[in-house]
């Protein structure tokens, strides 16, 4: 009895040992000969779209330009572990899970979030347990501003609806010179997380900005008949101002049916879905998306735009997400560098709080110029409509997710014009005085309002 108590006891302390190495990860991991970073991906069913133009494509072209990190005085290579979701909430968390048992052990280093809102969400709470930090790319974290302290080891690159796309939207539309009160909005939205986010945001800003809603409809599907049914309400409602807040397999149909039904909006914004350059068509004109660069944004963020359409053409670009996401493989990059270990030579090892701390902590010469972390300290209320700078945390809290700075962006919406996608937005956008006080936002354009009719 006596040596299976001693047995159990030395199981148990070296358990504990074991334990207290990890310390949330890759401290006590055997050194590696080469940096890992992994993620769940939905490379196969309906969010294939968004994965095959928004993280695919930058991560591989990232880590083509750059496929080493000296740590030390050690090269290492650096290699992508892209693992299938099949656009599956289930199967994301069981990759999850996995990954975050590698990053324990040594064989991967960092975790990049999922494809979309909903799942990102899900998989915070996971890297948030184990302690492991999660560095998203798609998917945005309006619905996390009430739980930000649940999630202090999430970091957020995307900009999203209120993070700050509706804000310049609302007053974009209200403030041109062609607008007036009768021009109304309808709005359709992706029934779940990402649609009801931008929905309710919509309904917020549009407000303050006086232009009404007609009314929204709920799409369910991408199918023909739901796009048929929110165009023909649309139409109906005589609403000049049409607001497609969906993935791109709801929004595919969209203009075809517009076409289809004679209906003519003054403006139109559609996306995720529009910011991609395969939307390039001829009935593209004037119709607005969600972008933060282009080939013309100075700086940065317009030489990360030159890079993606010539690594994988103009029309696999992503001008939303890519200058985000090329901050977040510039943050890993860093942190790995910085806080990493090459083990005299033995091999790399991270240890996930230094990263945390790293990310938490540093303003990077990135993609938007100098770019860093932000945690806002409170959610907005039905009567605020932005934060101070005083309200932006940085360094981050110790406890608290963090965002990428909003004002950090050169652009929130975006616009085609003649093929390509210009950055717009209302008269005093980036000059500091505007009341959003947006100083590095770049216009490569002037936003044409109404748009021009269907060809």
């Amino acid at each position: 009895m006596k040596k299976i108590l001693f047995i159990s006891l030395a199981m148990i302390l070296a358990l504990s040992v074991s334990l207290i190495g990890c310390d949330g990860g890759g401290g006590g991991a055997a050194p590696s000969s080469t940096i890992v970073i992994a993620a769940s991906v939905s490379a196969t069913g309906p969010l294939i779209q968004v994965h095959e133009g928004a993280k695919k494509p930058i991560a591989e072209t990232y880590v083509v330009t750059n496929p080493e990190i000296t740590v030390g005085s050690t090269d290492f290579e650096v290699e992508l572990d892209f693992r299938d979701d099949a656009s599956n909430l289930a199967n994301m968390l069981d990759n999850t899970d996995d990954i975050i048992d590698d990053i324990h052990a040594g064989t991967a280093h960092f975790l990049l979030g999922p494809t979309c809102t909903a799942f990102l969400e899900a998989q915070a709470s996971k890297a948030t347990t184990a302690k492991v930090v999660q560095v998203t790319m798609e998917g945005g974290a309006t619905s996390l501003f009430d739980e930000l302290e649940n999630y202090e080891w999430s970091f957020i690159t995307l900009s999203f609806s209120n993070w700050f796309q509706i804000p310049v939207l609302a007053k974009m539309l209200a403030t041109t010179e062609n607008w007036t009160s009768a021009d109304h909005a309808y709005i359709g939205y992706q029934n779940d997380d990402h649609g009801l986010e931008y929905l309710g945001q919509a309904e917020k800003y549009f407000t303050k900005e006086g232009i009404i809603i007609d009314d929204s409809f709920a799409m369910d599907t991408g199918s023909i008949t739901a796009n048929t049914q929110l165009v023909g309400n649309a139409k109906a409602a005589g609403s000049a101002i049409l607001c497609v807040f969906a993935y791109p397999e709801f929004v595919m149909s969209t203009h075809a049916v517009c076409e289809g039904q004679n209906y003519d909006p003054k403006a139109m914004i559609i996306g995720p879905g529009g910011n991609f350059g395969f939307w390039a068509n001829n009935m593209s004109e004037g119709v607005m998306c969600f972008a933060t660069a282009n080939n013309k944004t100075a700086g940065n963020a317009g030489t990360a735009i030159q890079t993606m359409e010539g690594a994988v053409s103009p029309m696999f670009t992503d001008y939303w997400g890519h200058p985000c996401y090329w901050a977040a493989m510039d943050f890993i990059y860093a942190g790995a560098a910085e806080e990493g270990s090459d083990n005299a030579g033995e091999g790399f090892t991270i240890t996930q709080s230094d990263f945390r701390g790293y990310l938490a902590s540093t303003k990077l010469d990135s993609a938007f110029g100098e770019t860093w972390f932000v945690t806002p300290d409170h959610a907005l209320n039905e009567t605020q409509y932005s934060w101070d700078d005083e309200d932006l945390q940085w360094p981050v809290p110790d406890d608290y997710a963090a965002l990428l700075n909003y004002k950090c962006h050169t652009g929130e919406i975006g616009q085609w014009q003649s093929g390509y996608i210009e950055i717009v937005g209302y008269d005093d956008i980036g000059t500091g005085s505007d009341e959003y006080e947006l100083t590095n936002y770049d216009t490569t354009a002037t936003f044409m309002y109404p748009k021009p009719l269907w060809p």
